[in-house]
């Protein structure tokens, strides 16, 4: 997933989105190397990939796509799938999207210190440029794909890859409406198991 699915499943806690923030930088164990809620936010980050990535009906949808294509279904799926999130927000939130993204992204800046060098500039960037309120436009997609073609060393398929999205939209639709839910299940749990975790071993330690 990529940063409106991570927000939004981050939301409540400001440390949860700067960890949220900071995880695609971090590599290794967490040991000291931040606070306890920041890095409960990198891991949580990291838990949802893993879900993400293990998910029959995400493995499904990267089997959608044509075979020179396929090999990059993790790519195109994510994407695409915070493009879903975007354009039917209002099913997973109460707030605007509009509010959501300004809200989160100022409460990431609001921890500057706490950020890497690179991770604030792409959060001010995605502040100043509205970027994540961009999502549900399709027109995102093909930048996207087409950004990322240019990242990535060897030749690859990518600039094309809205082509994928215009084939099989409607079945990926299906797979992102009955994925998402399963995923938001996920990160309650794992967030409400963590915070209690935390709790306790922090009064072990006072006492």
């Amino acid at each position: 997933m990529n940063h409106l699915a991570h927000f939004t499943l981050a939301d409540g806690s400001p440390d949860l989105l700067v960890g949220n923030m900071l995880a695609d930088e971090v590599r290794g164990r967490l040991t000291d190397r931040f606070s306890p809620s920041i890095a409960t936010g990198i891991q949580l980050h990291r838990s949802i990939d893993a879900f993400t990535d293990a998910h029959p009906l995400v493995q499904a949808s990267h089997k959608r796509f044509d075979k020179p294509y396929r090999r990059y279904g993790g790519i195109i799926t994510d994407i695409v799938y915070d493009h879903f999130l975007a354009r039917f927000w209002r099913h997973y939130h109460t707030e605007s999207l509009e509010d959501f993204c300004a809200r989160s992204l100022s409460e990431v800046l609001d921890h500057a210190d706490q950020l890497s060098e690179s991770s604030l500039l792409r959060a001010k960037h995605m502040h100043s440029n509205r970027s994540m309120e961009k999502y549900g436009s399709t027109a995102f997609i093909e930048r996207s794909l087409v950004y990322l073609s240019g990242k990535l060393k060897r030749d690859n398929p990518l600039a094309s890859g809205f082509t994928q999205f215009e084939k099989h939209a409607q079945s990926l639709e299906a797979d992102f409406a009955t994925f998402f839910p399963e995923l938001v299940t996920f990160s309650n749990n794992w967030v409400q198991l963590h915070t209690v975790q935390n709790y306790e071993s922090t009064q072990l330690t006072q006492h």
